[in-house]
């Protein structure tokens, strides 16, 4: 089995600003491949995840919400970064994340995916994009 890296926030925090430097200012590829609004039935789950993935990657903050999973839960604190302006710059992207996520999976989460046994609503992207999976693993009953 290989040995599992930790990523150190710093770490997380430069793989981001490496990856938004080659940004397209225009945004022309993801006005080309617009992310669908996620269905209550979750009956196009597959299109929207691949989609949600582009316009992650496309930002740079494909890697931000992967990471985070492995090595920071719920996300880093302050203490995990060298100054206030990294953790400043951390919470902006992870925002920035959490909007992406959160902007056509709203029907999903007004559904219920959030506001029962899930506990207070964070802004955490990691956080939200896994409780839209364990939404859709109950519903099909996936494991």
């Amino acid at each position: 089995m290989p040995k599992m890296i930790k990523y150190t926030a710093e770490h997380m925090l430069a793989q981001v600003m490496d990856n938004i430097d080659g940004t397209d200012p225009t945004l022309e590829a993801l006005k080309l491949y617009p992310i669908p609004e996620l269905e209550t039935d979750l009956s196009n789950y597959d299109q929207w995840e691949r989609v949600l993935d582009f316009h992650l990657q496309y930002y740079g903050l494909d890697e931000l919400v992967e990471f985070m999973k492995i090595d920071y839960p719920h996300g880093p604190g302050r203490d995990d970064f060298n100054t206030t302006d990294h953790w400043h710059r951390w919470q902006r992207h992870c925002l920035h994340a959490y909007s992406i996520i959160n902007s056509k999976a709203a029907k999903v989460i007004e559904q219920g995916c959030l506001l029962d046994d899930w506990g207070p609503i964070s802004h955490c992207p990691h956080d939200l994009l896994e409780a839209i999976r364990e939404y859709r693993r109950e519903v099909f009953n996936l494991d």
